[in-house]
């Protein structure tokens, strides 16, 4: 598979399918050898179904050489977070809990996806129990970043960014709780979108998972791939709780290339940059330049609201962590790092009085953000304070001269989901883009928000800045533009 392919945006390949240039058998071929070359570095991977992908493909190919063509994730590989469901394979959540932990079932999202033609060629390394945006230590292998190996790719869906970013997938499933799906992508250079709050089914998504912040999304080369992956994964599930009817019956791919004219885009005047590098902030800055060249009216919001999120946590970690106590008291050796049973632990002292004023707490700030929504369209910040840090870093230099300690309590967290968990919080949608700017060489990740259910306005103005400023670029890891030509 040629380096051009290998990278290629989704609806450049399909084209290709469609006009029976490439076949599935040969993009399954090809990312299986990439997979063969990069991952023994990187570790993006927990498993690969070799043998079920390559018999999916050719199911594909007959398919599509018969007329029936079923769109543009036909013959596509792609992977999923290893705490998505896929029937007969191991669901980990990243751990040796769970390493021989199968369900006889997909997730919906995965059956989606099986159902529009998509070839799942693999599940993808995460933090354990997407607890942590490092993916260092893991059980299943230290997930490396492919802009540089040394540095994390972020977490928890770290595997499935840097899979993506490195051309092993076209596209993965991930899940955001935090910043889970958004941070990997910021800091691998790629597209991440999480939509709002239960747009895409979590039937299938294993604990430990919130009922009211989790989500799960696409993890993309570009924004119109992203739309491409939501237009199949959205939609309504009787089987998750949590599932909502959008109202929207068009496609999330329809209107991207609407541009920017008139629309409102809101600047925040305190917390986004409180810890923002000066680099960092100067693309942000940079980029609303950009947005305002291409017609659209920035102005200053006051999100000083995000400041509280502090005392809405207790909420947010009863729920997902409870579910996990009896594995911390039963195994305390079972866990990758000791953090993350201190967390389960913790998690026990939390009262239902506190429980309750978290969420109350949590209420007043979505009451607050929504006033921002009545005057502006979108909001743009930066993704994360800072780059992909060394994977052996003990301080991350932050803004003014100042030093995030690694080994302090919450430490990694200021620097991995401080930025992106408000969003969580408030239900909303938020996709992190690439910012086309670079500090020390490593990509720098825009972070766009909009109001629930406005994906469609959302991805409109991540797709006018991709075209005008941004867009993905190939890493540069030894080995991605090196791999056979079909």
């Amino acid at each position: 598979m040629s380096y051009s392919i290998a990278l290629a945006s989704i609806s450049e390949v399909a084209s290709r399918i469609s006009a029976g240039e490439v076949s599935p058998v040969d993009l399954v071929s090809g990312t299986l050898d990439r997979i063969r070359t990069l991952d023994p570095v990187l570790r993006a991977y927990v498993t690969v179904f070799e043998e079920e992908a390559l018999a999916g493909a050719r199911v594909a190919a007959d398919e599509i050489a018969g007329g029936n063509h079923r769109g543009p994730l036909h013959g596509i590989p792609v992977a999923v977070k290893d705490n998505v469901a896929v029937a007969g394979h191991p669901t980990t959540n990243g751990s040796v809990l769970w390493a021989d932990h199968k369900t006889d079932f997909d997730a919906e999202v995965v059956t989606r996806l099986r159902r529009a033609g998509a070839i799942v060629v693999g599940k993808n390394n995460m933090h354990e129990w997407g607890m942590g945006g490092t993916c260092k230590d893991m059980h299943f292998g230290t997930v490396r970043n492919p802009w540089d190996p040394a540095r994390i790719p972020g977490g928890s869906s770290g595997g499935s960014a840097a899979a993506v970013s490195a051309g092993m997938a076209w596209a993965a499933v991930g899940t955001d709780g935090w910043g889970s799906i958004r941070t990997p992508a910021s800091y691998c250079g790629v597209v991440g979108l999480m939509p709002t709050h239960g747009l895409a089914s979590r039937f299938g998504e294993l604990p430990p998972t919130s009922s009211w912040h989790h989500t799960i999304g696409p993890i993309t080369r570009t924004v119109g791939d992203a739309a491409t992956l939501l237009d199949v994964m959205a939609g309504h599930d009787p089987k998750d709780p949590t599932s909502i009817h959008s109202g929207f019956e068009g496609s999330y791919r329809d209107g991207l290339a609407r541009g920017t004219s008139r629309l409102r885009v809101g600047l925040p005047g305190s917390y986004f940059f409180d810890d923002a590098l000066a680099e960092v902030e100067e693309t942000v800055r940079d980029a609303a330049r950009v947005l305002e060249d291409l017609g659209a009216a920035v102005e200053e919001v006051d999100l000083s609201a995000f400041y509280e999120i502090p005392l809405a946590l207790a909420a947010a970690q009863h729920e997902s962590q409870s579910l996990l106590l009896p594995h911390a008291l039963a195994r305390p050796d079972g866990f990758a790092t000791p953090e993350i049973r201190y967390r389960i632990l913790a998690g026990e002292f939390v009262s239902a009085a506190d429980h309750r004023r978290g969420l109350q707490v949590r209420n007043e700030i979505r009451a607050g953000v929504a006033r921002v929504f009545e005057a502006v369209d979108v909001v743009l910040t930066p993704c994360n304070s800072t780059v992909s840090f060394p994977i052996d870093a003990r301080q991350v230099g932050i803004r003014g001269g100042r030093c995030v300690e690694l080994d302090q309590p919450g430490a990694q967290s200021r620097l991995t989901t401080r930025l992106t968990l408000p969003w969580n919080m408030v239900g909303a949608p938020a996709v992190s883009i690439p910012s086309g700017r670079y500090v020390d060489g490593l990509p720098v990740g825009l972070q766009l928000s909009a109001r629930r259910l406005h994906e469609p306005l959302l991805l409109r103005v991540a797709a006018a800045y991709e075209a005008a400023a941004g867009g993905y670029r190939p890493p540069p890891l030894p080995g991605v533009g090196e791999s056979p030509v079909i």
